[in-house]
């Protein structure tokens, strides 16, 4: 069972640091930039993956850096992007738990760009899964996403319980 739809996962590319805008950007065009860039993977039912509301709240919570002089920089579009891509899964809290432990280690170029590269992967892994149950139940659309759907419940777990004792750890 091949969907279309999500074949075009096969040419998602994020943004590497280099490639990110090296100017100065204001909120709107922040917002239109990364709506841009998390288009091909946004669930067709949401016309904005980001807001203004959403990104002045992640300042807020301490999730990113405030803009400078009502200005966003290539490090706060990292951010957005992070974000952006974990809140589907996460809370802000277990964002902001994993955004301090990978940056106490590395630089936030060293990170965002292997983060790119672990989400890229996976996504192509999830598009081109494949087991010998499901190539057998081709005849039964739903045995994929069946599959599908319980390993990102699993995925989920496993990542929170991780986060968690990430956190009891620093206490």
């Amino acid at each position: 069972m091949t969907n279309t739809k999500l074949n075009k996962w096969d040419d998602f590319k994020l943004p590497r640091w280099d490639t990110l805008p090296g100017i100065d950007l204001y909120l709107d065009q922040v917002i239109e930039l990364i709506n841009g860039y998390l288009a091909p993977v946004t669930p067709a039912d949401e016309k904005k993956i980001l807001t203004a509301s959403m990104l002045n709240n992640y300042v807020k919570q301490d999730l990113m850096p405030a803009p400078i002089k009502k200005k966003y920089s290539r490090q706060h579009l990292v951010f957005l992007i992070v974000i952006t891509l974990m809140k589907q899964t996460f809370t802000l809290s277990e964002i902001k738990s994993v955004l301090t432990e990978a940056l106490a280690h590395q630089s936030i170029k060293a990170f965002y760009d292997a983060f790119c590269d672990k989400q890229e992967k996976a996504l192509h892994f999830v598009e081109n899964f494949q087991t010998t149950e499901s190539e057998m139940a081709a005849a039964q659309p739903d045995a994929q996403l069946e599959e599908l759907v319980t390993m990102a419940i699993s995925t989920s777990l496993y990542s929170k319980q991780l986060i968690a004792d990430l956190i009891g750890t620093e206490e």
